[in-house]
């Protein structure tokens, strides 16, 4: 990839606004923090600088660029992030390119097959054949808007009928068999049917909006045919990671701060239409952990509003499960009897479902009541157990201060003493203590696998700082002081000056995090010295100086001098220690060691100057 393409991207995009986007960030200094989106934490230490154009964190050691946090969080392939930000910005990719504009990607061909068939499900709706597709939609209450904000459309009879569309406009049957849109007919080599056929059609978009797959509704009921099916598990289409709804929604859930969880899709364009814009539905599937922390760059409330039968009661235990070890609050919606999210706001309008919302039971609540209709309080056996299963729950929320108002909760529900409940409850904290030493464990493995460049000396990090933040000093070095990685006294050094050094321009950093050839420890090492200038410039405090010098060029002979004399430092000790194992011999090393001495009273007194 172009190297003045990227930094030209880099620099064109304001990495607070971009990273604002997904990240509640506010400024502390010079910089910026929020709670990090790629890991749980209550305290904020993910932290952006808009002057260095860099983001970290110091909790879970994510960090990066602009394009990286494209790569990361939205997860766009490295050329998917370039084409999107450079399009954000405004930058024309082809006049980077020497030749000819870069070859489309599999994945890109794929991306624009699934948006060309949501083009053509839209017209079809909208023609004859949809006629009866799209009094369907208006007989459900769904406005003209709202079939054109969510682009529903509809699939037309026909085997192949979209398969025949498609390769007439030039896409390749395996094109379209990647993308999920067909499938090959069993014995054959080239005959293929659509995946799609009479059915409507919602598409499902991934989190930066590009359509990755589809529900589809039947619209004739029939035997033995789903009422919805799903796009089949392909490269761009995961649906245990995908919900819709989220980004239409996503920037009301954070406004709100908060999600509704519903069954299908249904319920989910019936809430965005009735002014509910938060709400969210699985695409198909159980709850998932990958779901619920995208929920969770968003908001950390949610409301589950899951119908109230056999299989909606167990979608919402297990969603209680998985969401209060990350944080959640959890909240369940009582839906009115035999009726779902979708026919209450078309029975009885928008504001008896915000009613509901309002009065929606704290997840202790919610199973106390389901136990309690299922007669399990009344057998001590099962409410011994069910005592035990919902201080377990409690025992899984990170924040400890809520834990006493649960139990607190908990005991007033089964007019018990707290304190009895509070014993208890120590028993699982013992669990949750063997838990935080493991996690501890883990994230002390993690700091030994990624530190880099612990044999590196101050003197070397300094030299290495000053080329990250000043451009022209790889420059000055090699011409003036006649510099190069040799000059570094250890091999680490002398590795990342060399990479420092063939990454030399505008913005080295940004170049060195640009390129998929370096490996993350080294990336993180780059971005752990520029965050930590404050430190380094202890270490520069101590070799002399009160104040740190504003000069450039006299920073960087100052640096290149004290290197020198650390170099002179140790060549003397190696010298001392031949003196000391040969004192017979000492003679012909004294010599040597007084020239070293003289050298290094000249370079210490050449830095009082």
């Amino acid at each position: 990839m172009n190297k003045e393409l990227i930094e030209e991207i880099v620099d064109s995009i304001d990495i607070v606004d971009y990273i604002s986007e997904a990240v509640n960030l506010r400024r502390r200094g010079a910089n910026f923090v929020g709670l990090c989106p790629f890991h749980q934490e209550k305290t904020p230490s993910f932290t952006v600088s808009p002057e260095k154009k860099i983001f970290k964190c110091f909790g879970c050691g994510k960090a990066g660029n602009v394009i990286t946090f494209a790569v990361e969080y939205y997860g766009f392939t490295y050329p998917e992030a370039i084409r999107e930000l450079a399009k954000r910005a405004g930058i024309k990719i082809e006049a980077y390119s020497p030749a000819k504009k870069e070859e489309i990607s599999r994945r890109d061909k794929i991306l624009q097959a699934l948006e060309f068939a949501k083009k053509y499900f839209q017209r079809i709706l909208l023609t004859q054949s949809g006629t009866v597709a799209l009094a369907y939609l208006k007989n459900r209450g769904y406005t003209s808007n709202t079939i054109q904000e969510f682009e529903i459309g509809y699939s037309p009879s026909g085997w192949d009928t979209l398969f025949r569309e498609m390769t007439s406009k030039g896409f390749s049957p395996e094109i379209l068999l990647d993308a999920g849109l067909v499938k090959k007919k069993e014995g054959t080599e080239n005959e293929f049917y659509d995946v799609f056929r009479e059915r409507i059609m919602f598409p499902i978009y991934n989190a930066t909006g590009k359509v990755v797959g589809f529900g589809g509704r039947i619209l004739k009921e029939v035997d033995n045919q789903p009422k919805y099916i799903n796009s089949p598990q392909t490269e761009v289409f995961d649906k245990s990671k995908l919900l819709f709804g989220l980004f239409k929604g996503r920037n009301e859930i954070r406004s709100k701060e908060s999600v509704v969880l519903v069954e299908g899709y249904a319920d989910v364009i019936a809430l965005h239409q009735a002014g509910i814009k938060n709400a969210i539905a699985s695409c198909g599937t159980s709850l998932t952990m990958e779901q619920l922390n995208q929920i969770a760059r968003y908001c950390k409330t949610i409301y589950i509003a899951y119908d109230g039968d056999e299989a909606g009661q167990k979608a919402t235990e297990r969603a209680i499960q998985l969401a209060l070890p990350l944080g959640f609050e959890v909240l369940v919606v009582k839906l009115i009897e035999n009726e779902d999210p979708d026919s209450i706001v078309k029975k009885f309008g928008a504001q008896a479902f915000h009613n509901l919302i309002d009065n929606a039971k704290s997840f202790l609540e919610y199973l106390f009541e389901l136990a309690q209709s299922k007669g399990i309080l009344s057998r001590p056996a099962k409410k011994s157990q069910f005592i035990q299963y919902c201080l377990e729950l409690i025992s899984k929320i990170p924040d400890k201060l809520q834990h006493y108002e649960y139990i607190q909760t908990l005991a007033n529900l089964l007019l018990m003493p707290y304190s009895q409940l509070e014993a208890l409850f120590h028993e699982k904290q013992k669990i949750e203590k063997e838990i935080s030493k493991n996690v501890q464990r883990e994230e002390k493995t993690f700091l030994q696998t990624t530190q880099h460049a612990t044999k590196i000396l101050p003197e070397e990090e300094y030299l290495l700082l000053i080329c990250l933040e000043q451009p022209e000093a790889i420059a000055v070095l090699e011409n003036v002081y006649k510099f190069d990685k040799s000059n570094m006294i250890t091999q680490e050094g002398a590795e990342l000056f060399s990479i420092v050094y063939s990454h030399q321009g505008k913005n080295p950093l940004n170049s060195i995090l640009s390129n998929i050839a370096i490996d993350e420890a080294t990336k993180n090492y780059f971005i752990n010295l520029v965050f930590s200038k404050e430190e380094v410039s202890k270490h520069w405090e101590r070799f002399g100086f009160a104040e740190i010098e504003k000069d450039f060029n006299r920073i960087l002979r100052d640096a290149f001098t004290r290197l020198k004399i650390k170099k002179i430092e140790f060549k003397t000790r190696e010298i001392q220690n031949l003196i000391a194992n040969d004192p017979m011999n000492q003679e012909k090393y004294l010599k040597e060691l007084q020239e070293l001495f003289r050298t290094k009273q000249k370079l210490l007194n050449s830095l009082k100057k």
